[in-house]
């Protein structure tokens, strides 16, 4: 460790708020998870027959609106909860200069009745490049889209008048918005930064792009998504949004909260391999679990839980699996690994920090997701698979993200000290 992270102040996580495919809210997740519930379930968003794809993790939410402003209502919820359990909540006369934001927010939730043109062309020529030519409606709208005024607003809601960040790096933004809001503590820019992220993909065009990538599972809702089973195909589209408020231990100890836990390392990577791949033997991610241990500075023995990326495609958990085994050498055979995904679906730019806000619920509560539908072990991905929701004490746990093209990123959570 370096004098400069010697010195550093300490990150505390005081408040998180979520909504996902798992319900709204850290009460409703957390029930979920212990009772192994699965958001997955058949298309609700539009009219899937004709499509190869009929499930996907959607948010079912009455506020929660299907059209341009379902990501920013989405993320405008998640950050409401986050602010009320870190004591926050209360108006603002002026901004606080010493409050930011650093917030991912994926592609723009699009008009449905284009979708729906879309999906005619699809069931009538059954080419997704054929439907993907006649949507340059869509396009404009995408092309259109202002994700900075969605975060002046969210700067605003917040009472930041710090620094204000958006964080795009595919399925690693989420922990990379995190980490980023970890430095600007450790470096004395802010106080308090509110960091995560929001996505809403569940419709006709981005699920023809991930169809075109064969990524996507098409099987019944019930099995669709099986990260590290053998028998897996694929992954499953999943839309939400998480928020942590994260904060310098001084500052949070003289307001007198109460922190949830502290974020103690993060680490990131890239590995340069490919448009979409990444590297067979895990070396980029496995770059980017050492960085958040060394910045941590602990050894890998230290984690008591691991919450994978794990997205249930072939290539991505043998990937991760790789890069753990790297990482843990024998110890692999203690160290407890899950992946959420078979009950949220991948909420893609959302995902890690989803996954971040699940890990914190693991510390909280002693209760280790259950990595569901997990029945084959595939001698591929030779990890200590938890497929169903374990009682344990957690001290240490880390959650990770990892993007297309190598965009790796590792977050280490450490019980509070209160």
């Amino acid at each position: 460790m370096s004098a400069e992270a010697a010195n550093a102040r300490a990150c505390l996580i005081t408040g998180a708020g979520i909504i996902s495919p798992l319900g709204r809210g850290l009460a409703a997740t957390s029930a979920a998870l212990r009772q192994a519930n699965s958001g997955i379930a058949a298309i609700r968003a539009f009219d899937a027959e004709g499509f190869p794809v009929a499930c996907a993790g959607e948010v079912l939410d009455a506020e929660v609106p299907r059209d341009h402003r379902r990501q920013e209502t989405m993320a405008q919820i998640a950050m409401a909860e986050a602010l009320v359990t870190a004591g926050l909540a209360q108006a603002m006369p002026d901004l606080d200069p010493r409050r930011a934001v650093s917030f991912a927010i994926g592609k723009p939730t699009l008009d449905l009745e284009a979708i729906a043109r879309g999906r005619d062309q699809w069931v009538a020529s059954c080419d997704p490049l054929q439907a993907l030519r006649a949507l340059p409606e869509l396009e404009r709208q995408r092309r259109a889209f202002d994700p900075s005024a969605v975060l002046r607003r969210l700067a605003t809601a917040s009472g930041a008048g710090g620094p204000l960040y958006s964080c795009y790096t595919a399925c690693a933004s989420g922990n990379d918005a995190i980490g980023l809001a970890k430095r600007l503590i450790e470096r004395n820019e802010a106080d308090v930064v509110i960091a995560g992220a929001t996505d809403a993909q569940v419709h006709p065009l981005s699920l023809l792009e991930f169809e075109l990538l064969s990524a996507l599972s098409h099987e019944p809702a019930a099995s669709a998504c099986r990260p590290f089973d053998r028998e897996r195909t694929g992954f499953v589209v999943g839309e939400g949004a998480a928020v942590i408020v994260l904060e310098a231990e001084d500052h949070a100890r003289a307001r007198g909260a109460a922190p949830l836990a502290q974020l103690a390392g993060y680490g990131s990577s890239l590995d340069c391999y490919g448009l979409t791949k990444c590297h067979p033997q895990g070396r980029g991610a496995a770059l980017a679990i050492r960085g958040a241990l060394n910045d941590a500075a602990i050894a890998p023995e230290a984690i008591d839980y691991l919450n994978a990326h794990g997205t249930g495609t072939v290539l991505n958990d043998q990937a991760e699996a790789a890069a753990i085994r790297r990482v843990w050498g024998e110890d692999v055979a203690r160290l407890p690994v899950s992946s959420t995904k078979a009950m949220t679906g991948h909420l893609l730019t959302a995902a890690s920090a989803v996954e971040a806000v699940i890990t914190l619920l693991a510390l909280r509560d002693g209760c280790i997701p259950g990595n569901l539908n997990y029945e084959h072990p595939d001698p591929e991905c030779e990890l200590n698979v938890i497929p169903s929701p374990m009682d344990r004490r957690l001290d240490i746990a880390m959650s990770n993200g990892f993007g297309f093209g190598g965009q790796n990123s590792s977050l280490i959570l450490r019980r509070a000290i209160h």
